[in-house]
This record gives C-alpha cells, sequence and structure tokens, in this order.
C-alpha cells in the first residue's frame, strides 16, 4: 500500500512513498535556501528514480492525490507532475491545476504524449521533459531552468505592473486640457525626468539602439573557429571599418617594417583578438550620437570615458595575468552603455518637446548615476550578451549591490574609477583615492602599478583616439 505524502525530516528510503534529500552543510551555506521539490505521481517507482536522481541537490516530498498538492504545494519552489498522475485524474484536472499555482510547475510526459507538454505550456507551465531512456540524469537541469523561467516571468509581471503604476500617475498628474494619455509638461527641477524616460519608451515613441551586427558576427565566427582569412572577408564587406583598422594598423603603436596595404595583411599584424577590440569600437562608436546639439559634448565625453576605461581594463587583466571568460577591453566599453541610452533619451525627449527645454544638470546627472546600471544591464541583456557583461553594466558602480563579485566586475569597477581621476568624466576629473578603492585592495593594487596603468592609458588614448573621432 503507498503511503501518502508528508514532508519528511529524514532521507530518501527505498520503497517510502516520501523523502526529503539533503545537501552537504556547505552546499546550502553557498545557496542560503535548499529548494523543496514535490512531486505529483500515481508510479511508486518512477517517484522513487525521481527521487534519487535529484534528492543530493533538492529536498523532495511526493503525492499520490489532489489532496496532497493542496496541502503541501505552498511550502514548494516547484511541482513535478508525471504522467501517471495526468492519466489517474485527467488532462483537464492537469489544465486546471497548472493555471491555479502560484508556483512553477514541471510538466514529465513520455514521447508519445508531447502534445499535454504543448498544452501545458499554454495553460502556465515552467518547463516540461520528455521521459526518455536516460531523463533522470537531466532531471535538476529541467527543474532549475523551470524555476528560472518562472522568477523571470514574475520579474516581468513586476516591472509591468510599476511601469503601468507610473504611467496611471504621469496622467493623473496632466493639467486640465492636457492631451489624453500624455505626461504633464514640466521644466527645470519640477520634471520627474525617469518617469518621463519610461512613460515614452513604454509608448514606443524611442526604440532602444541595436547591437552592431557586424561585431556580433565577428564574435560567432571567432567562437566556431574561423580563421584570419575567414574574418578578413567579413570585415571587407564594411569599407569603414576595413580602412580604419589598416590605418589602426599602421599606426606607431602597431607600425610593422612595411606598410599594410590590405585588410588581410592588417588583420594578421593586429591578430584576432586585437582586430575584435577594434571591431566593437569601431562599430560601438556609431552608437555615440544625438541629434540634440545639447547632449553633443555631454555624448562625447561618455565615449572618451568608455574608450579610456577598455583601454585600463584590458591593461589591468594583462598586469594581473587573468584568464577571464570575456574580453575585459569590451567590457570596459560597454560598462556605460546605460548613460548613453539615457542620455539619448532625454535629449530626443527635448527635441520632441516631452519635457522642457530647461532641465536642472544636478538632477539630470543624479537620475542617470542612480539608474543607468540598470538600463545598461537590461539593454545588453536584450542584445544577448553573456552574464558577466550583465554585471559589469548593472554593477560597476556599486559593487555592494552585486549578488557576487566576480574578478571582470573588479576589473571594471577600478578601470573606471582610475580613469574618471585621471580626467576622463563627464564632469572633470573625480577626486578619488583610487589606490583605497575596494577593487583596488581586491586586485592588489599598489601605487606603481596604478602609475603603470595611467601611463599605458594616456599613450593608448593620444595615440589612438584620433582614429576613432
Amino acid at each position: 500500500m503507498l503511503k501518502e505524502c508528508c514532508i519528511l525530516q529524514s532521507p530518501f528510503r527505498a520503497g517510502h512513498w516520501c523523502a526529503a534529500g539533503k545537501k552537504p552543510y556547505q552546499a546550502i551555506a553557498r545557496d542560503f535556501v535548499v529548494k523543496t521539490i514535490l512531486i505529483a505521481s500515481t508510479d511508486l517507482a518512477e517517484t522513487q528514480s525521481m527521487m534519487q536522481a535529484i534528492s543530493d541537490k533538492y529536498s523532495v516530498s511526493a503525492t499520490k492525490s489532489a489532496s496532497g498538492i493542496v496541502e503541501f504545494i505552498h511550502k514548494s519552489s516547484l511541482l513535478a507532475i508525471d504522467h501517471s498522475y495526468v492519466q489517474s485524474f485527467g488532462k483537464d484536472y492537469l489544465l486546471g491545476l497548472i493555471r491555479q499555482s502560484q508556483r512553477p510547475v514541471l510538466v514529465l510526459v513520455p514521447p508519445d504524449r508531447i502534445q499535454d507538454a504543448i498544452d501545458a505550456l499554454k495553460a502556465g507551465a515552467s518547463n516540461y521533459l520528455i521521459k526518455i531512456n536516460g531523463y533522470h540524469g537531466t532531471l535538476g537541469l529541467f527543474i532549475d531552468a523551470a524555476i528560472e523561467r518562472f522568477n523571470e516571468q514574475a520579474k516581468a509581471k513586476d516591472i509591468i505592473l510599476a511601469l503601468q503604476k507610473r504611467v496611471k500617475e504621469l496622467e493623473r498628474g496632466m493639467p486640465e486640457g492636457a492631451e489624453a494619455g500624455a505626461p504633464a509638461a514640466q521644466t527645470g527641477s519640477e520634471a520627474n525626468i525617469l518617469d518621463e524616460i519610461v512613460y515614452i519608451f513604454k509608448r514606443g515613441e524611442i526604440n532602444l539602439p541595436t547591437p552592431p551586427q557586424i561585431s556580433v558576427k565577428f564574435k560567432e565566427m571567432v567562437g566556431n573557429g574561423a580563421n584570419i582569412q575567414d574574418i578578413a572577408y567579413l570585415l571587407k564587406q564594411d569599407v569603414a571599418i576595413s580602412s580604419k583598422l589598416i590605418s589602426i594598423s599602421n599606426s606607431a603603436f602597431y607600425r610593422g617594417v612595411a606598410e599594410n596595404k590590405t585588410l588581410d595583411q592588417a588583420v594578421g599584424r593586429l591578430g584576432l583578438t586585437t582586430t575584435k577590440r577594434y571591431v566593437d569600437v569601431i562599430t560601438n562608436r556609431a552608437l555615440y550620437f544625438t541629434k540634440n546639439k545639447k547632449f553633443a559634448e555631454l555624448i562625447e565625453k561618455l565615449w572618451e570615458h568608455s574608450l579610456s576605461c577598455a583601454y585600463a581594463s584590458q591593461i589591468v587583466a594583462e598586469m594581473l595575468k587573468l584568464k577571464l571568460p570575456e574580453d575585459a577591453f569590451t567590457l570596459g566599453l560597454l560598462h556605460d552603455i546605460g548613460k548613453l541610452v539615457l542620455f539619448q533619451a532625454v535629449g530626443e525627449l527635448q527635441l520632441k518637446k516631452k519635457i522642457g527645454e530647461s532641465i536642472d544638470s544636478e538632477e539630470l546627472f543624479k537620475t542617470v548615476d542612480t539608474n543607468h546600471g540598470r538600463f545598461g544591464g537590461a539593454l545588453l541583456k536584450r542584445w544577448k550578451f553573456s552574464n558577466e557583461y550583465f554585471q559589469v553594466a548593472s554593477y560597476h558602480d556599486f559593487l555592494e549591490e552585486a549578488d557576487s563579485i566576480s574578478k571582470e566586475l573588479l576589473v571594471v569597477h577600478f578601470a573606471n574609477l582610475l580613469v574618471k581621476a585621471m580626467g576622463y568624466a563627464l564632469r572633470g576629473a573625480d577626486e578619488v583615492d583610487v589606490g583605497n578603492a575596494e577593487s583596488a585592495r581586491l586586485l592588489k593594487m599598489n601605487a606603481e602599478m596604478i602609475d603603470h596603468v595611467k601611463e599605458r592609458v594616456k599613450t593608448h588614448m593620444e595615440e589612438l583616439k584620433g582614429y576613432f573621432a
């Protein structure tokens, strides 16, 4: 006789209907919270197999009845529903359960019941797994993916609700006689700049920039093992990039015995890594523009800061011999992409007369400084950049807010402070003791090393900045 589900506090025992797997203390300390998985199944053997497969990673419980789900689902991180449970209670019951569930749901089906999985996804299931031979080995991965998708959807709902709330607040604040659906026109310190930006983005009146496609293709080709000839063929399709790369390869910084006259020669001299960096620079340079002349100087300073931060990041990573999963140069180049988006948005809003002509500069910088991290992180995520780029864009000014501090984040945090102190900043040199910064301490950067980085950044900027005007 199969025993009904209860949340056990003992480890799994073969033949017992309920179990709770245990994690080592170190794993619990690392993950903070052990996820609890509730399995709904009427097949005892299958249930035991699933529990054994994941009990070293999760706390696991099981039920074969409808009352068991009702009783224990609120204590679980995920509900895994086996096809045997669906056969016992019916497909309509399954779909109704999914629609009402406040937890992520993983549906497990045999190969001949894929339509059940598709219907479950339409009803709101977070993921499904086809039960083929050896599927137990991947069960944990599918559980994690289902929980992650559920959490992302929850965050998206929160963002949408927050945006809707802001829009309603703006609409309530419209002066009498204003156009319906438009925010109130305000000037100076009275304007809530961020609300205006969010509102206009939501209406689709300002579009987020798209990633330079040739740079994306370059990265894909290098990742697939393309050689210099393949890369040169790709880059020849863009005359501007080709001519720039040839000029850079002939600069005093890279000049060889003979002058390069072809792109193949230029790429051969620079190498794929350096070529990739300058392709990123050339293509991203085109993003730094604004039709609003009032913001032109600010955008130009932001470009100079981003380029200098890229050089500083690269130099620090090379000096410390850090083996990073992503290129430090490009991480530094893109770290302030959120500021670019926000400044461009404000400039465009002014031109469209969505906000006043006069904006208090302190308010503007405060708004951008506070919010550019999440805008930049969201943009790079949309561009399908890796988590390293997201982390750097989101937390390069606020290490303490990051869930974990990677070497990439430390490098760019330090480089960002360093170049600001050198004068590559939006509002003059920042008075900051770079040597006592948290990132400098963790990277073990001493005064001599810091001076060396400064000299090399200055040399790079003086020699090559003109190529990217």
